[in-house]
């Protein structure tokens, strides 16, 4: 991960890149191909409009946006009463294994209830 004060490029709209294009046109029509080459000519780079730069905390903030919030169901919802509702690969899984396991019991004939206890996040 990138730090603040790391060497970077900024091109013409003042945006840090931590590394050059592959491919840049010049206005004669031709074409440079190899940054490691083309960054070494001066001229090259004022007229492609890249400029040598350190990186800013808001550079870094651009690169690195914070993730997204949980929808709500990923994020659940507590009910004030110890129990917490949220929606989880790992709990539909549990609980399509209980319903098949529930109706194989009807299927053979077993009639005592299910039980599932969630002890602190643990079923």
């Amino acid at each position: 991960m990138h730090a603040v004060g790391d060497p970077c490029w900024r091109d013409s709209q003042s945006v840090a890149h931590v590394a050059l294009p592959h491919r840049v046109h010049l206005p004669d029509g031709t074409t440079r191909t190899d940054p490691e080459q083309w960054s070494l000519d001066e001229h090259v780079v004022a007229i492609t409009g890249w400029s040598r730069s350190t990186l800013r905390q808001e550079d870094i903030d651009r690169m690195y946006p914070p993730p997204p919030p949980p929808s709500p169901l990923d994020a659940g919802y507590d009910t004030g009463l110890g129990w917490r509702l949220a929606w989880k690969a790992e709990d539909v899984a549990l609980l399509t294994g209980l319903y098949v396991l529930a109706r194989r019991a009807a299927e053979l004939g077993v009639d005592q209830p299910v039980v599932v206890a969630d002890m602190n996040g643990q079923s």
